[in-house]
């Protein structure tokens, strides 16, 4: 028996004492037993729970090694922007408009994942399913979202060098402040925010609600959350690009400037 086995004893033996000296007048009889939580507990497994479990480790195993897609490179996932996350981010804003009901969201404006969320690299070469699980564990479903220009550029204004979030159809650019870089201008496909208008973004309901602070108190003008997976999502459409010839491709590609426009004011200035 090892100490952390002896630990949990000891704990388990003064725990019961403790009960039975707090009894004052019992009016019951009662017993009780101290048990080791260690290896010895359940030394002995049961051969009919042990074959279930081989068949659906087999079968999960054979559902992890389905190859989806394929990659010429290696794609990495770090802030302020990456091969990865703005794949992701791009086939997210290309392609999920489809599983909304509200044909409202047939044209989206952009897209918001979390960099918490993408939690392992993609392969070079095949990409199976399992690979996708690694990548996004989580449970996370597609949220389409209509906000105003003026709630969404205030989400967005929160985004600095050390915290934002990746995104796809905006350019940010950013500017050198006393502690550290804070937007100057952003760009929603193409064109500054209009405080005013209305725009269409599909993310996930873990941001949708609130986390990573990304949408914290901003408000919605319509939200519609399904019952599709990130994850379901990405195997399903990765599918599709291997039925139509296509590899995966990501690469930078400034939507996340810094000091550019700064230096071209200075410059017109």
């Amino acid at each position: 028996m090892n100490a952390k086995s002896i630990l949990v004893c000891i704990i388990l033996s003064i725990t019961a004492w403790g009960y039975a000296q707090n009894v004052s007048a019992p009016k019951h009889r009662y017993s009780y037993r101290t048990v080791c939580l260690d290896s010895t507990y359940d030394s002995k497994t049961d051969p009919k729970l042990a074959k279930y479990v081989a068949k659906k480790r087999a079968q999960l195993e054979k559902r992890m090694q389905v190859v989806v897609a394929q990659s010429d490179a290696e794609l990495e996932s770090y802030a302020p922007e990456s091969p990865l996350s703005n794949f992701l981010t791009d086939i997210l804003l290309n392609e999920s408009s489809k599983y909304a009901k509200d044909t409202t969201f047939a044209n989206l404006d952009l897209s918001m994942l979390n960099f918490g969320g993408i939690r392992a690299s993609m392969p070079k070469g095949d990409v199976t399913v399992g690979d996708l699980y690694r990548i996004t564990p989580f449970d996370n479903y597609l949220t389409f979202i209509v906000l105003k220009g003026s709630e969404l550029e205030k989400a967005l204004d929160r985004f600095t060098d050390k915290y934002n979030a990746p995104y796809s159809g905006a350019v940010i650019i950013y500017g050198g402040g006393q502690k550290e870089w804070e937007p100057l201008a952003i760009f929603v496909q193409g064109l500054p925010i209009d405080e005013n208008r209305l725009y269409k973004l599909v993310t996930l309901n873990f941001i949708a609600d609130g986390g990573d602070h990304l949408l914290e108190g901003i408000q919605f003008e319509r939200i519609e959350y399904t019952t599709v997976t990130f994850r379901d999502f990405l195997v399903a459409e990765l599918k599709a690009m291997t039925a139509r010839g296509e590899k995966v491709e990501g690469k930078e590609d400034r939507r996340a400037w810094f000091g550019q426009l700064e230096e071209e004011i200075k410059t017109d200035e």
